[in-house]
């Protein structure tokens, strides 16, 4: 559950804003209770001298500025009140953001995740327009990525083939130049040998230089992760439960459906957490955690909407409606 901010109480003012289709509103509202379960109700607000109705379950954005803070929050309209003459609104917070971070409630569930894949390389795949399902690039499997575990069954690092080396032939030995025919005769006496030729000097040989690595080259390829089941989804992230223990920072994309049949999204996201399962035998899984890094707003409240209806819909459940 998405927590308010102490600064945000009973008593402040805020604006309030809808759209609906092409038409976007906006009411100066004031905040009059929160619940425990962090409700907001405020005074309901009018436009022409009327009482603005909402429908149920339409989203809304609260802005709240205080403290030199401002405060959104995305929110859902619950139902209408009365109390002493006042009608008010009720509306349940989904997602709060604060100087630019977010705080979403996350949903525990089992999702079977349509496809997932990581970024084997360097370099940023997603600022560099290279999608799922690219060609290798350059060089791709000279990228030093190792994610093996000594623990698991998984060995997916790059295979350097060695080069053929050819050996020097071996330097002739002092005997090699001995032979069994006459000796030349040596010289007379008074008889100047003729001067031994000058050495010639050994000219350096250099190692050819390596090439430099360009440090924003982005360089590798999308591979494809198997049997991934989602633990847990948020508006700002997912986890899931895979068998590949992955590096942090690792580029991911993710295809899974919403649950309450609110179809597939498509996530992109970088690793922000890993750790291993304490599961014996070599059959090892991990917990992994995907930061979303691009998300339309558009996909973002689809997230959250789907979150909502689906544990409103476990409550009626239970509840017996």
């Amino acid at each position: 559950m998405a927590k308010l901010p102490q600064n945000v109480r009973p008593g402040g003012i805020a604006t309030l804003s809808t759209r609906r289709g092409s038409n976007s509103a906006t009411f100066r509202v004031r905040i009059e209770d929160i619940t425990v379960d962090e409700v907001i109700s405020v005074g309901q607000p009018t436009q022409g001298g009327k009482p603005v109705a909402f429908t149920r379950s339409e989203p809304v954005v609260m802005m709240v500025q205080t403290e030199g803070v401002k405060v959104t929050i995305q929110g859902e309209f619950v139902k209408t009140e009365t109390d002493d003459d006042l009608v008010m609104i009720l509306i349940k917070v989904l997602g709060v953001e604060t100087e630019q971070r977010r705080a979403f409630h996350r949903l525990p569930i089992r999702i079977e995740v349509t496809s997932a894949w990581y970024w084997k390389g360097r370099g940023n795949p997603v600022a560099a327009g290279i999608q799922v399902g690219s060609p290798a690039t350059v060089n791709a499997h000279d990228v030093d990525f190792d994610e093996t575990d000594p623990d698991d069954g998984h060995h997916d690092k790059p295979a350097h083939v060695p080069a053929h080396v050819v050996a020097p032939a071996p330097t002739p030995a002092a005997s090699a130049f001995l032979t069994l025919g006459p000796r030349p005769p040596a010289p007379g006496a008074g008889v100047t040998p003729p001067p031994a030729p000058k050495a010639q000097p050994v000219a350096e040989v250099k190692e050819p230089e390596k090439p430099k690595l360009d440090e924003n080259a982005v360089e590798g390829i999308w591979v494809q992760l198997d049997d991934v089941e989602m633990c847990d989804y948020s508006g700002g992230g997912i986890a899931f439960v895979t068998h590949r223990p992955l590096p942090l920072s690792t580029w991911m994309s993710a295809t899974y459906p919403l649950p309450v049949d609110m179809g597939p999204i498509t996530v992109t996201g970088q690793v922000r957490s890993m750790r291993r399962r304490s599961v014996e035998g070599k059959n090892r899984t991990y917990i992994v955690g995907i930061q979303y890094t691009k998300l339309e707003r558009s996909d973002q409240d689809r997230v959250v909407r789907s979150i909502f209806k689906y544990e409103l819909e476990k409550a009626r459940k239970a509840s017996g409606l």
